[in-house]
């Protein structure tokens, strides 16, 4: 049974047949030896450790005897007794020594010993040494670096109310800390040997009055009676995607799946197809807060390892659902000849967190990150490891980190001497390791007529260059959604819905990390004689140029006409009560003329705008104070026929 994260390794698919071409005469050593790899096979260790010592009985320099036997004890959990049995087979008497010394090098790397690892690798034979043994020398002294050189690291355990009894993994939590889920090992108890019965299972805990409630399992239709996991929630908790191994409707061993909230309960998962998903394996999905793009990892062909990072370019429907381009390959320098897996996202869209084994650091899967240059969608950094103590010789995996940017989620097994297995943790990220701060707000989308919630595509766009931060759908049952401000710009916001008429917001640089919509959006129907205040379209004071950061909002005005072909509209201008009302007229006449001339050049049939200045005629709040004047400082479209 496949596992989305636990990897149960055959040993027959590693084992090499050894029968032929092994250093031992005795026919004895051989007949033992052989019997041994037998029950190695099938897992019976100690049977496979007697067999190994009687045949070093037969023959006291069967090298490949002692390999397997050391084998056998990490197999078995006892990495002092790997070692020390490489250890005796490094005697100058043993044929292959220099592949003893890489073995027993290997082991130490394994086990964080970098200086003795260093050591064997610097004893092997200088015209046994090739290009990846120098590797592997300068990657111990980058491991001894690393760890000599500790950041800051304080772990906290989140305790028997989120963690199980069984072991806990892939943790993800949304924007507003609210809601965490994560990846049970059902069934399997720290040091039991029971393997039937045992799956994966996605487990979610809310938080109540700042404390995490008891973690449930998240039930059908998400989990079944095979393996789901490695799930993750969208920005906005709108959506959770995961991963289910060997399901009917699957492609591969391993697929990627979705599901959309609706209200308390989650949508029958949908398997999205090629080209998401492979007959390959497919894992660990991050999905963009801008809702544009989906990270994973896979073994698909094309790639620079064995398991690479990937990313589809994705599309949200009016529906909620979603579509995804071809992947591609996040190429150099995040992937490499080793694996990478793990990646996280973060809502800034710049700042990837993965785990590599490719990469140097300190052995098994590390945590490094990586940061996307302003402008290019697949241009990387180099990561940077995380460092130690966060990451060690052991696997280090599932790492996101909150929207605010300031703390970090992951499992371990290895920091607490608690005979609990794995558990999720919550650590302070130290500032080198930090993304960049994001802003996000709640908000509510209502039908304006029937006062009931709908659902409708909520956008946020950067003015300066139309670039979208952040999409998604409001949820159907509620009308909330959650988006998110990546840094401090000047941002338009946008929500629509077939038949009814777009809202339109706005978000300066000075607004608060923590923005707060104080009452509903509603949309009304598209009818006569409604109108909408168009907050993104501005001119330079006393002049009618639209300055260029208007282009964006009016382009969504261009795309509803689009599609409401019947729909015809009126451009108003408006300005405040300074001046004479011959000046303000001609002002507000003259600005709703530049976007009629917009719309107009960028192909809206004439017969379909008008376009009319009211000066300061038609105030909508006082004009007594700046913000008041401000306000009355609009321009309007209002519908006149549909």
């Amino acid at each position: 049974m496949r596992k989305i994260f636990i990897i149960f390794v055959c040993w027959a698919m590693l084992l090499p047949v050894y029968a032929q071409n092994v250093s031992t005469k005795s026919k004895g050593a051989q007949k033992a030896y052989l019997e041994a790899v037998s029950q190695m096979r099938m897992g019976r260790n100690k049977e496979a450790v007697k067999g190994f010592r009687d045949a070093i009985d037969k023959d006291k320099y069967f090298v490949e005897a002692f390999w397997l036997l050391a084998e056998t004890y990490k197999a078995m959990g006892n990495e002092d007794l790997r070692i020390s049995t490489l250890q005796r087979a490094t005697n100058k008497n043993f044929p292959r020594v220099s592949e003893t010394y890489q073995r027993m090098a290997m082991a130490q790397y394994e086990n964080g010993l970098y200086k003795d690892a260093q050591s064997s690798f610097s004893s092997i034979a200088e015209e046994d040494k090739n290009s990846r043994i120098v590797e592997w020398i300068e990657k111990c002294k980058t491991a001894q670096d690393l760890r000599n050189h500790p950041v800051p690291f304080d772990p906290k355990n989140l305790g028997a109310q989120l963690n199980t009894i069984y072991d806990d993994y892939w943790p993800s939590i949304t924007a507003d800390e609210q809601t965490l889920s994560m990846t049970v090992l059902y069934g399997k108890l720290p040091g039991s040997n029971v393997t039937m019965g045992i799956h994966e299972e996605i487990y979610h805990s809310k938080k109540v009055n700042g404390v995490w409630t008891k973690s449930l399992n998240i039930g059908a239709p998400m989990n079944t009676y095979g393996n789901e996991g490695a799930q993750t929630f969208s920005f906005d908790g709108q959506y959770m995607f995961f991963v289910a191994c060997d399901r009917r409707a699957g492609m591969g061993g391993c697929d990627i799946y979705y599901s959309i909230k609706k209200g308390e309960i989650w949508t029958e998962p949908i398997n999205p197809g090629e080209p998401l998903n492979s007959k390959y394996w497919e894992t660990s999905p991050s999905f963009s807060a801008a809702g544009n793009e989906l990270f994973f990892s896979s073994n698909r062909p094309g790639g620079k390892g064995n398991k690479d990072i990937w990313k589809c370019k994705a599309n949200i429907g009016a529906d909620g659902k979603l579509t995804f381009s071809d992947p591609v390959n996040l190429g150099f320098p995040v992937n490499t000849e080793g694996d990478e897996f793990s990646p996280f996202i973060h809502a800034d869209n710049k700042t990837l967190y993965f785990s590599s084994t490719g990469h140097a650091g300190l052995g098994g899967y590390d945590i490094y990150l990586s940061r996307r240059e302003d402008g290019k969608s697949n241009t990387w950094s180099q990561p940077k490891n995380l460092g130690y103590p966060i990451n060690t010789h052991r696997d280090e995996m599932g790492f996101v980190v909150n929207a605010r940017g300031d703390k970090a989620y992951f499992s371990s097994d290895g920091i607490e001497n608690n005979g609990r297995g794995k558990d999720i943790y919550e650590i302070v990220l130290y500032d080198a390791i930090r993304p960049e701060p994001v802003k996000y707000f709640k908000g509510n989308v209502y039908d304006y007529d029937k006062k009931v919630p709908m659902q409708a595509q909520v956008e946020l766009y950067r003015l300066e260059d139309d670039e979208v931060v952040y999409k998604s759908v409001s949820d159907s049952e509620t009308g909330n959604f959650m988006a998110a401000l990546p840094a401090d710009k000047e941002y338009g916001f946008h929500v629509s819905k077939k038949n009814y008429i777009f809202h339109s917001g706005h978000f300066g640089e000075g607004d608060t990390t923590e923005i707060r919509i104080s009452k509903d959006i509603e949309l009304p129907r598209i009818e006569k004689g409604r109108s909408v205040i168009l907050k993104n379209v501005f001119f330079d004071f006393d002049l009618y140029d639209l300055k260029p950061k208007s282009k964006a909002e009016l382009d969504r005005v261009y795309d509803f006409l689009l599609q409401n072909t019947r729909v015809k509209l009126e451009l108003a201008g408006h300005t405040d009560s300074k001046g004479s009302d011959d000046y303000n007229q001609k002002l507000s006449e003259h600005r709703a003329r530049a976007v009629y001339n917009y719309l107009i050049k960028k192909g809206i049939a004439r017969e379909r705008l008008t376009f009319a200045g009211y000066g300061a005629t038609r105030p909508i709040a006082t004009n007594d104070t700046e913000a008041g004047r401000a306000l009355n400082r609009r321009t309007e479209a209002i519908i006149t026929d549909r």
